[in-house]
């Protein structure tokens, strides 16, 4: 071991190589395991918060895979489907009311300009 250091020092110094200029490219060689460490740090963070906003996304959509079963299975009961039918009878017949008024209001304007 004596002796491959002893070699490896002299071939530094015959290939112009400082033990600073050694020390320089150690520290450049550990700066970038510490990028790629920073770098898959990111990643993995990423991940996790990309995995819980798919989480909620999935339990988002099975909550409302449920309330549209409900809502249908509500639906099927006769009471219930006659109210939502008595509503929507009542909504269109305020809706054909209202346009009966303004019909009436109109054919009144064309009355009076005569």
């Amino acid at each position: 071991m004596k002796k491959f250091m002893k070699i490896m020092g002299v071939a530094a110094l015959m290939t112009g190589i400082t033990t600073g200029a050694m020390a320089q490219e150690q520290t450049q060689e550990t700066e970038k395991p510490g990028f790629f460490r920073q770098a898959f740090r990111e990643m993995k963070e990423s991940a996790k918060r990309q995995r819980e906003i798919d989480k909620a996304n999935f339990k988002a959509q099975k909550m409302e895979t449920k309330a549209f079963y409900q809502e249908q299975k509500a639906k099927r009961n006769p009471e219930v489907r006659k109210m939502v039918q008595e509503q929507e009878y009542q909504k269109q017949m305020a809706e054909a009311k209202a346009r009966q008024e303004a019909a009436q209001k109109r054919i009144d304007e064309a009355k009076n300009n005569k």
